[in-house]
């Protein structure tokens, strides 16, 4: 058997014991992060309640899903999830008992928010180049209801942010946890954000990105992302998936530095279409 079903992240997640997943997290990337790679994570399976019941049709639910989407490893969908039908199916039912319709609705979400990050498996589901994050409070401390990893495969990056909490959450995506880095003679290794995503820590270079999850995109300056991370602000089970990553070199008339000073970090639909309307 090649594949070791997760359990800890459905009954976790579920639960909201965040400090406690990301603590088996940070065991595995520090015993073996090839172990992730094995991970089956799945939310719901024939011997467990439905995915439904156990995690609603809101925010938490396609939170945690977008989760299972992004992470090492192989996500699994239970039988009837998409549909969020809410009849436990056993392996040995021939049949559904209930006549249930699926719900329309979840349905265009899960093919909106979900289906094209399950397009790009192929970015999140290794780990030569996995990391976990800590997501450092104002005040210092490790906000453990908040999931931030990134991946990245070429030229290709992702970054993701999940507040698995009723609650809100603001800080700094900065600094990766401990992992077994064989190649340095397996020893524990920490990276910042910027070498994570491989971004080049120079005064006229900015990094543009898009927010899968709301469809804008960003700029920041690379060297202030290696320097001091990203800052992010999260309301309750609200996310962030991070992609289409690029970085562009300022020019003499430092157009890219100004149009950043004048977003002050807010998002737009199109960068180009922004640093144009500023030019004019």
């Amino acid at each position: 058997m090649h594949r070791a079903y997760n359990s800890a992240f459905m009954h976790m997640l579920r639960d909201e014991e965040n400090a406690k997943y990301r603590t088996v997290m940070k065991n595995t990337l520090a015993f073996d992060p090839e172990i992730m790679r094995r991970y089956v994570n799945y939310m719901n399976n024939p011997d467990e309640r439905t995915a439904v019941d156990q995690f609603g049709k809101g925010d938490k639910y396609f939170g945690v899903c977008t989760m299972m989407a992004t992470m090492p490893g192989l996500p699994m969908f239970g039988h009837g999830q998409i549909e969020g039908f809410a009849e436990k199916y056993g392996m040995e039912f021939r049949r559904a008992a209930c006549d249930e319709t699926p719900d329309r609705h979840l349905v265009e979400r899960h093919e909106r928010q979900v289906f094209p990050l399950l397009h790009k498996r192929h970015l999140f589901a290794g780990v030569e180049n996995f990391l976990l994050y800590d997501f450092l409070a104002p005040d210092g401390t490790v906000n453990e209801d908040v999931f931030a990893y990134s991946n990245r495969v070429g030229d290709e990056r992702a970054l993701v942010v999940y507040h698995n909490k009723y609650a809100e959450a603001r800080g700094w995506v900065r600094t990766s946890v401990a992992y077994l880095d064989k190649q340095a003679g397996r020893r524990l290794v920490q990276k910042g954000l910027g070498e994570g995503l491989a971004l080049r820590a120079e005064d006229d270079c900015f990094c543009i990105f898009r927010d899968q999850a709301s469809g804008l995109e960003y700029i920041r300056s690379s060297k202030d992302m290696s320097d001091r991370g990203l800052y992010v602000e999260l309301g309750a089970y609200k996310l962030h998936v991070f992609l289409d990553f690029r970085e562009v070199q300022d020019n003499a008339s430092h157009h890219y530095a100004h149009l950043a000073a004048f977003l002050n970090e807010r998002g737009v639909p199109s960068i180009n279409e922004a640093l144009q309307a500023m030019f004019l």
